[in-house]
């Protein structure tokens, strides 16, 4: 093959102003065997590259290469510095989040007048409600957190099981509503907290995957799929606050008027969402297209059972049918985020083929 040299002429610019300019290169030949193409000089300045820095390649799906500047087989530790000016300490908890979310793996909370107590209340509730993180330092003006957690000890798919565990229990003890007048004890709330941080975690994970090509490979999946996982982890968590909402206008309805009006067929509703729910992410799992196809066409037929309950409810009037439409309403939910489930089992079995 004859060696060619030279920049070929850019591209036509693209129709949305935003977009670069697609800049075409000529792959040459070095020793016969060996093909070679050069870099932009823009871009190998912007990314602050010199000769002898490493560069990474990832084959993409659709058949293109993604480069990444300055690869390495072990990625850097990253920080953030968290800046609080509040005395709230949820605010202030959920900016140190924020940061752990983004995938900072040291975050420096710190205040130029020393740390409050609402500060100090929301690194507390940071190293208990997060997984991973942990003190390092903590001095007057500031706390030193680190995320010690290797993402290869709780891969994504963990995770996501792990909440569907936890969120079934939920779904259970609050169908007990039906028949017994249960508490609402602190186990309940910490089902409902953990599933919380395992929501946080795979989001981090996903991030961890969009940002550093190691990162994808320790965990073993591609974006596509990562999304696929933080999309089905979300809708759990939604469903897990269903869950115990549910529960909560439950019991508020026991001592109510319509109670033994609507108790069977809320119960059957309820029933059948939690079905639909755990079938969805079961075809999740199985990569079952079909199952999923058919568990859509079964939801969308439920929203029309739940529509006649609904219209029953409303007729009946009286102080406790705010309870009723808020536990229909958590129902009808349920049943929703399973379809959601199921559309994103369906977008998860083309991006395994890939």
């Amino acid at each position: 093959m004859p060696r060619t040299g030279g920049r070929a002429p850019r591209m036509q610019p693209s129709a949305n102003p935003r977009a670069p300019a697609l800049e075409l290169r000529k792959i040459q030949v070095t020793g016969g065997a060996s093909f070679t193409v050069t870099l932009p000089k823009e871009w190998v300045e912007k990314a602050r590259l010199a000769q002898g820095d490493l560069i990474g390649f990832v084959p993409q799906s659709d058949g293109s290469l993604a480069v990444y500047p300055h690869a390495r087989m072990t990625p850097l530790q990253t920080r953030q510095d968290v800046e609080l000016s509040t005395e709230d300490a949820e605010a202030a908890f959920r900016k140190i989040v924020a940061a752990y979310l983004m995938g900072y793996d040291i975050i420096v909370v710190k205040s130029r007048k020393g740390l409050t107590p609402a500060a100090r209340r929301a690194v507390r509730l940071a190293t208990k409600r997060i997984i991973g993180i942990e003190v390092l330092e903590e001095e007057n003006d500031r706390v030193v957190l680190q995320d010690l957690l290797d993402p290869r000890e709780f891969p994504i798919e963990k995770g996501l099981r792990r909440m569907e565990v936890l969120t079934r229990a939920m779904q259970e003890e609050g169908l007990r509503a039906f028949h017994e007048d249960i508490e609402l004890d602190d186990a309940f709330q910490e089902r409902d907290d953990e599933v919380d941080r395992l929501y946080w975690m795979v989001n981090k994970q996903y991030h961890g995957v969009m940002r550093d090509p190691t990162y994808a490979q320790r965990l073993g999946v591609t974006p596509s799929q990562a999304l696929n996982y933080l999309i089905a982890a979300r809708l759990i968590e939604r469903t897990a606050d269903h869950a115990h909402r549910l529960a909560k206008n439950l019991q508020a309805l026991r001592e109510g008027e319509h109670q033994a009006k609507l108790d069977a067929k809320l119960e059957k509703q309820a029933k059948r969402a939690t079905q639909l729910f755990t079938e969805a992410l079961a075809s999740f799992h199985r990569q079952d297209a079909d199952g999923a196809n058919k568990l859509i066409a079964e939801a969308q037929a439920f929203r029309t059972t739940q529509d006649a309950v609904m219209r029953e409810a409303l007729s009946l009037g009286g102080e406790s049918i705010v309870h009723v439409a808020y536990a229909l309403d958590s129902i009808a939910r349920t049943a929703a985020y399973a379809a959601d489930v199921a559309e994103t089992a369906i977008n998860q079995v083309l991006a395994m083929r890939q």
